[in-house]
């Protein structure tokens, strides 16, 4: 079984230990209602491709603090990895 998952945004590592994750504008709108509840200090679930890992169809789940939201842009702490794929993003407590 082969199963292709279409990424909603990527993960670009900054600085002070800080990763931006942008989110593509075609799956803005879907998320709009899940973002809105995104404010400062809010605990997220970010699910990523492991780019770290050498099998490539790994993915990871990363539990991260919001510093910042800027429309499509989060700015989060607690995330390693840059580059990779997110598949979906999550407040931390719906799961």
């Amino acid at each position: 079984m082969n199963l292709t998952i279409q990424p909603i945004g990527v993960i670009k590592k900054s600085s002070s230990g800080l990763a931006d994750v942008l989110i593509y504008s075609d799956f803005e709108q879907i998320l709009t209602s899940i973002m809105e509840k995104f404010q400062k200090g809010t605990k997220v679930l970010i699910i990523h491709k492991n780019g770290d890992s050498k099998d490539k169809h790994q993915v990871k789940v990363s539990e991260a603090e919001l510093i910042n939201r800027k429309g499509n842009l989060l700015t989060v702490k607690g995330v390693d990895a840059d580059n990779d794929s997110v598949i979906d993003v999550r407040l931390s407590n719906e799961i």
